[in-house]
């Protein structure tokens, strides 16, 4: 990781504005995603940028290190299992109260979790969690969760947002209105919202913990990566993300500016419709992944913010295993695609975001040019993020998905996450995140041993079969692993990113100016 401040000074010519004259040790925080908030209900899917709004109003039972991945506790000030594997028990942290005012009891985390794994609420993200079969309130502050099986990501599994803990009470009100006025315990509470733009957190100042310094969070939608520059140097925006690369080096300068650079587990990629004609043919896949030049892409589009990826998932999450990516090879590419019974290529088309992820669209256009010379045209589409999601997760019947450009961050910082949210079998649209309507009984069954081994060093090694098969059916094309280059006012130090590609806000600090 890569952090630079220089300085603590805001006068360099121009960026001084009016938002920051006056500094002091408590102020607002504004800060600048590429695509916008579409809920903050856990139990519904909506990108990392939803899930760091929502760790900020509402809470888990655990929580991930933000530098290490290590759980620590969170509203569990301790917990056990037992000899069986599957059961169990937290002791809750006592004395917090929801944003409402009433007492978190182990009423409250049961009911949080059933809501969301119960079927008939038809929530997205109940996948995440029916690992759980049972939950019992042992008493008011210790709670037990059994499992199905023994399961070796389970603590990194209740860290994620879809189970955090909210007020019983609250979860009695319609469905809409939980989305946009959760009642958590965290450390700033649900103020306001309008749709597509903006999202408004006030500080509670009844939190259990130590007290932000920040008076309120704004996350606002800026799609385009250079407006959010002008906006953190002209004072418009304290926190920006994905910094563009070609600015790195004057801004490493700046003494009103500091970065955070660091690598996430958000692997990009080709997504692939592989019921759809030609790509339901191997061949032609293959054929994709060899026309591909990802080093050229990491350094000549991304300025060297990536690394080229070497299996479904980043080096960095447990039960990574490098496998032999296809080199860039634009004869293989031709040769199999004639193998296929397309020697002169064929017409297709690629569906991408923009200002989503870092570079997104201009990644898609580098990855078009690459396979036009192959003699694949694919006609670059570039779609709203809401919509986007929505055409990805129709029906296979309804479904115009060919190729798509995506990025899965793995949210457990476990490889369970992408085997069971993304190429479970199961997981087909409607139900859930297999956009590439990839079925595989062996590795369905793979990732289910993966999942129930609690030894670590065995659990390793399936987890490296489960690769090899995917990457040998290949449903996507890899592309690469992500660094998020993270922009701040030069006076703001103790923002946390963690590797999940989330922020916590909650422990920074101010710098007045002198």
């Amino acid at each position: 990781m890569r952090i630079t401040r220089r300085g603590t000074g805001l006068l360099a010519a121009g960026l001084v504005t009016a938002p920051l004259a006056a500094q002091t040790a408590e102020r607002d925080i504004r800060f600048a995603f590429g695509s916008p908030i579409l809920t903050l209900d856990p139990g519904i899917s909506g990108g990392s940028q939803a899930q760091t709004v929502r760790f900020h109003i509402m809470e888990s039972l655990v929580q991930l290190n933000a530098d290490t991945g290590a759980i620590e506790p969170l509203l569990a000030e301790s917990w056990s299992v037992a000899a069986d594997n599957v059961t169990w028990t937290f002791r809750l942290r006592p004395n917090v109260r929801f944003h409402d005012g009433s007492a978190m009891t182990s009423a409250d985390v049961a009911a949080s979790l059933r809501r969301v794994i119960d079927p008939a609420n038809g929530l997205p993200r109940g996948n995440d969690l029916r690992v759980i079969t049972e939950i019992r309130e042992v008493d008011p502050l210790t709670i037990q969760l059994v499992t199905r099986t023994p399961f070796g990501p389970f603590l990194p599994t209740l860290a994620q947002d879809s189970a955090s803990v909210m007020s019983k009470a609250s979860l009695e009100r319609p469905a809409a209105t939980i989305a946009w006025s959760p009642v958590g315990t965290g450390p700033f509470r649900y103020q306001s919202h309008v749709p597509q733009q903006n999202v408004t957190l006030a500080r509670n100042d009844a939190y259990w913990g130590a007290r932000p310094a920040a008076r309120s969070l704004v996350f606002l939608n800026v799609p385009e990566a250079s407006t959010r520059l002008a906006m953190l140097e002209t004072g418009q925006a304290d926190i920006i993300v994905d910094v563009p690369a070609v600015e790195l080096p004057r801004l490493r300068r700046a003494s009103a500016i500091g970065l955070i650079e660091k690598p996430n587990t958000r692997l990009v990629h080709l997504g692939i419709n592989v019921t759809r004609p030609p790509f339901n043919d191997p061949r032609v896949r293959r054929a994709l992944s060899y026309a591909i030049d990802r080093e050229a892409i990491v350094e000549g589009v991304l300025g060297g913010l990536g690394r080229p990826a070497r299996s479904i998932i980043a080096d960095s999450v447990f039960g990574f295993a490098p496998q032999e990516v296809s080199a860039y090879d634009p004869r293989r590419a031709r040769a199999l695609l004639a193998e296929a019974g397309f020697p002169q290529g064929f017409q297709t088309t690629i569906w991408t975001p923009q200002g989503r992820y870092f570079m997104d669209r201009e990644v898609t256009v580098a990855a078009q040019a690459q396979l036009r010379a192959v003699g694949i045209r694919a006609d670059v589409q570039v779609v709203d993020w809401s919509t986007y999601l929505t055409l990805l997760r129709r029906p296979e019947a309804d479904n115009r998905s060919a190729l798509y450009l995506l990025g899965w961050e793995t949210g457990t910082n476990d490889i369970q996450y992408i085997a069971d949210t993304v190429f479970a079998s199961s997981r087909v649209p409607p139900a859930g995140w297999n956009t590439m309507f990839y079925r595989s009984e062996a590795a369905d069954a793979l990732a289910t041993r993966v999942s129930a081994e609690v030894d670590e060093t065995r659990r390793k090694a399936l987890a490296a079969e489960w690769q090899a098969l995917v990457m040998q059916d290949m449903p996507w094309v890899v592309l690469y692993s992500a660094v998020m280059v993270t922009g701040h006012r030069a006076d703001i130090s103790g923002i946390e990113y963690l590797p999940t590609d989330n922020w916590r806000l909650n422990n920074i600090r101010f710098t007045p100016a002198r």
